[in-house]
Formats: C-alpha cells, sequence, structure tokens
C-alpha cells in the first residue's frame, strides 16, 4: 500500500473524527494507521490511566467525585485523532512543500533518463526529455503545452505581458 501523504492523511483524519463524534465503530485496522508511532504510544498511555481510573473507581459518579475524568475509549480516540488533525495542520506547509520537492526529484529524473537514452540512440535529448516528461504527467521544462505554439501565438503573448507591465507602471 503507498504511503499516506499530508493531503491523504487531513482528509482521513477528518473522516475518522466525524465517524467517532457520530458514535460509529472503527475498524482495527483504522485506528493507529494514520497516527504516528507517538501518538499511538499516548494512546495506549492515556487508556492505560483510564483503565486504572476505572480499577479503583467503580463508576464514574466516584471518578468524577474524586475529580478524575472518565472516558471511554471513543473520547480517548477522539482526543488523540484532534490533537493528530492539528499537528498535520501546524505542518501543513512544510509537507506540502517535501511534495513539491519530491515531484521536481521525480520529473528531473524521467527528463534525464530519457536525456541519457537519446543520448545512446543519436537522438535530441532535450526533446525526448519533454516527451517522456508529458508522458509522465509532468509540464515540460521549456513550458510549452504542446507543439501547436506559433510564432503569433509568442506574439500575443508578449504583447499582453506588455500590457499587464504598463498597468503595473
Amino acid at each position: 500500500m503507498p504511503k499516506l501523504d499530508v493531503t491523504h492523511k487531513i482528509s482521513r483524519i477528518q473522516e475518522r473524527i466525524t465517524q467517532l463524534e457520530r458514535g460509529d465503530a472503527l475498524e482495527a485496522r483504522d485506528i493507529n494507521a494514520l497516527l504516528t508511532k507517538e501518538q499511538q504510544q499516548q494512546l495506549k498511555a492515556l487508556w492505560a490511566e483510564q483503565q486504572a481510573i476505572r480499577n479503583t473507581h467503580k463508576t464514574k459518579d466516584a471518578a468524577e467525585a474524586d475529580g478524575l475524568v472518565w472516558k471511554t475509549i471513543r473520547d480517548v480516540r477522539l482526543d488523540i485523532y484532534k490533537q493528530a488533525f492539528a499537528e498535520i495542520q501546524n505542518n501543513l506547509v512544510e509537507g506540502i512543500t517535501a511534495l513539491a520537492d519530491q515531484s521536481e526529484i521525480n520529473a528531473a529524473k524521467v527528463f534525464m533518463d530519457a536525456w541519457v537514452s537519446a543520448g545512446k540512440d543519436n537522438k535530441d535529448g532535450w526533446v525526448q526529455g519533454n516527451i517522456a516528461l508529458r508522458r509522465a504527467g509532468f509540464s515540460r521544462l521549456d513550458k510549452r503545452n504542446s507543439r501547436l505554439n506559433s510564432k503569433r501565438d509568442e506574439e500575443v503573448r508578449e504583447l499582453e505581458d506588455a500590457l499587464l507591465q504598463k498597468l503595473k507602471d
């Protein structure tokens, strides 16, 4: 199964939170799948603490009378998932930057592989690299979308850029 990135984790943690708030049961494989090792350990520690409270205080009222908080496993999980959601939101920019960096690295690998194989076949490496990039779902390095960009298109773009520059000034 592929590793989940930041964008997947945010949506899936939100789903788990809404499931827990509705009172739905989570499958065993879904409980720890989205949590880090530290969060999993914290979940175990909080649940062990709750079990200790349950051993010393047989009812919720008795625990609350002593100033302790009586939580169900669902409440403990909900707290951990909310904490995980907050942490992911705080690290969202770094996560997306890492995704962009990884995508750039993958595009460079695709381009260079095509460049090297084009050199062996006595073909133009630049053209073969851009073809490989488009086939892999990346944009071309020369920023053209297709070969249909004519001289007129370039002149129109230059004119638009000049008009935008005048408006900015």
